[in-house]
């Protein structure tokens, strides 16, 4: 994958308070509402960490799957045929952000019969 996640936030530290600062003028335009507890806006800024973490991974991951070639569809993992492409078809994971949704890139083998994914394993995994 490249640069390591820690890596990453150093890189985009800078980047990322500016987005926070955007959101808390956006949420609370007069400033923190007096009286806030610390835990309700720690829920929030938890709340709005999952959902940009969630439409990070729905986003890459879908691009990775519009990525794939169809002229590299490869074989059939049963018989070694050649894989004919199908019609993409939708995916979602529960992942610990929330759920995430794309379409996946699907073959068939018109020897055997048998679908499935030109990636092998699903969503990079």
């Amino acid at each position: 994958m490249g640069k390591d996640a820690a890596a990453i936030r150093r890189e985009f530290h800078t980047r990322l308070g500016q987005v926070a600062r955007e959101l808390a003028k956006e949420l609370y335009p007069d400033g923190l509402p007096r009286g806030t507890k610390f835990s309700e806006l720690e829920a929030l800024a938890g709340a709005l960490g999952d959902e940009m973490a969630r439409q990070f991974i729905e986003i890459s991951v879908q691009e990775q799957a519009d990525d794939w070639p169809e002229e590299e569809l490869g074989e059939c993992p049963v018989c070694g045929g050649a894989a004919r492409k199908k019609p993409d078809e939708p995916r979602v994971l529960r992942t610990t952000r929330g759920d995430v949704a794309w379409k996946e890139r699907v073959a068939n083998c018109p020897r055997c019969r048998r679908a499935f994914s030109p990636s092998g394993s699903s969503a990079g995994h």
